[in-house]
């Protein structure tokens, strides 16, 4: 019993001391996308930013907006946009993601006249709306078809 307490203290300390090994581009500031190593970057909240970088890459703006307690929602940003299917034709976009419930971004919500989420507003750097996809559809290839439909 001694012998299990002291291996289980000694990984303990061995655990802790190697602290948290967490990529520190996880981390955010606001203006600053989130971006893992192998993954899309994705502005969080900062309309302004994703505007900027569309506008420096000439690429549109793919703008989710979501609620973390819409189910919907949940399975497109955890499952949809991070499959390995979705990965090209996300690729053309600047990514942003808007909580709809954060009071500091809800009036492009409403700019955007968004009347149910998930909502996905393709847009110009200058915010112009394109098109839209309200909702999810039965499998990921299906939106990505959407999406590139889109695009042409």
């Amino acid at each position: 019993m001694k012998k299990y307490l002291t291996v289980l203290m000694i990984a303990g300390l061995i655990t802790g001391a190697c602290g948290n090994s967490e990529n520190s581009a996880d981390e955010t500031s606001e203006g600053e996308p989130v971006e893992t190593a192998g993954e899309l970057t994705w502005f969080e909240d900062d309309y302004n930013a994703a505007c900027a970088e569309a506008a420096a890459s000439g690429k549109p703006m793919l703008i989710d907006m979501y609620a973390d307690w819409c189910g919907p929602c949940v399975t497109l940003g955890e499952e949809y946009f991070t499959s390995e299917e979705m990965r090209p034709v996300l690729s053309n976009f600047v990514l942003l993601r808007l909580d709809v419930d954060n009071p500091e971004v809800a009036s492009y919500a409403q700019q955007y006249n968004v009347s149910a989420i998930p909502c996905v507003v393709i847009a110009e750097a200058d915010g112009t709306e394109i098109d839209r996809i309200v909702g999810t559809t039965p499998t990921i290839g299906e939106y990505v078809r959407a999406l590139e439909s889109i695009l042409l």
